[in-house]
């Protein structure tokens, strides 16, 4: 075996813990198909895995890591990176002393581990479980879907929407659609949803799907709106600990002062972080989140 297939393989192996690390069990031809592997490479890597210490539940020929054994504990907490915790971990490694060419390959290993929909699992509560599989299935065969008595918090209606999923968010939160009736890219919360029934139409507005912004505050919209406002210490704590991918946007004046100067996509992300601080957040640099904040803040009043 030359050293590359000995790399290819140590990969499959990684990547057939983490698969069955989550909350679903798979069966002997799912392993196969989602990893590309030979029936001989699924038991030798199932092998591998039994004598590394991990315990494997294949009840009914559906594998899944048995979650009390002591190396999955071990493991567990380095398996999965989220959108912010990615965003820590890229930052760590663009400031480690190493060359630009180790730089670039363990961030292409590390990709090479998170880039398809395995993982899914991993990121789902029960709730939402039900509905993530019948939308990759969705989204893999190009099918249109219903998102059945969706609860809008903009609309504050619940009604049933049909659209072509696309695309999910980092930890599967929300799905980017293309929606028929509006003609326009959408994105819907995946909570929100009470049943996802596929459709047995083919996509037909593809060329049209387009996965918008997604700001810090994780609101999803198709513009840019720069906001600049001026915080205490708590509150860029409390920012950056809440929405990580927002320190990248804070700028240092003294120990007690920090300018936020970013954009978001809407106001109802950042506004409702300045409204639960009342005091902490000052000089806001833009006409249309003040009015927007004004407006909030004497609905607030009227209560």
């Amino acid at each position: 075996m030359t050293i590359k297939d000995s790399h290819a393989s140590v990969l499959k192996v990684i990547k057939l813990l983490i698969l069955l690390s989550g909350a679903k069990a798979f069966s002997k031809q799912e392993i196969i198909e989602r990893l590309e592997l030979s029936e001989r490479s699924f038991y030798r890597y199932i092998k591998t895995l039994k004598e590394a210490g991990f315990v494997i539940n294949n009840d009914n020929s559906y594998y899944i890591i048995v979650k009390k054994s002591a190396q999955f504990k071990e493991i567990s907490s380095l398996l999965h990176f989220s959108e912010e915790e990615a965003y820590i971990l890229n930052e760590a490694i663009h400031n480690i002393e190493a060359s630009t060419r180790d730089k670039e390959n363990l961030i292409g290993k590390l990709s090479a581990l998170y880039d398809s929909d395995r993982i899914s699992a991993q990121y789902v509560s029960k709730e939402n479980s039900s509905k993530i599989k019948p939308l990759l299935d969705a989204i893999k065969d190009k099918n249109q879907v219903k998102l059945i008595n969706y609860k809008s918090s903009g609309s504050g209606k619940i009604s049933t929407r049909i659209v072509e999923p696309f695309e999910f968010t980092p930890n599967y939160i929300s799905l980017w659609t293309y929606e028929l009736s509006s003609k326009a890219n959408k994105l819907f919360k995946i909570s929100r949803v009470q049943k996802v029934e596929i459709i047995d139409t083919d996509w037909v507005f593809e060329s049209e799907h387009k996965a918008n912004l997604l700001d810090c505050f994780r609101i999803g919209g198709n513009k840019e709106i720069p906001v600049k406002l001026e915080m205490s210490l708590k509150a860029r704590n409390l920012l950056i600990e809440e929405y990580p991918l927002s320190e990248q946007f804070i700028k240092t004046v003294n120990d007690n002062k920090y300018i936020f100067d970013g954009w978001v996509t809407a106001f109802y992300g950042i506004g409702r972080f300045i409204l639960g601080l009342p005091g902490e957040i000052f000089n806001i640099d833009n006409t249309d989140l003040k009015r927007y904040m004004k407006e909030k803040q004497e609905l607030l009043r009227n209560i």
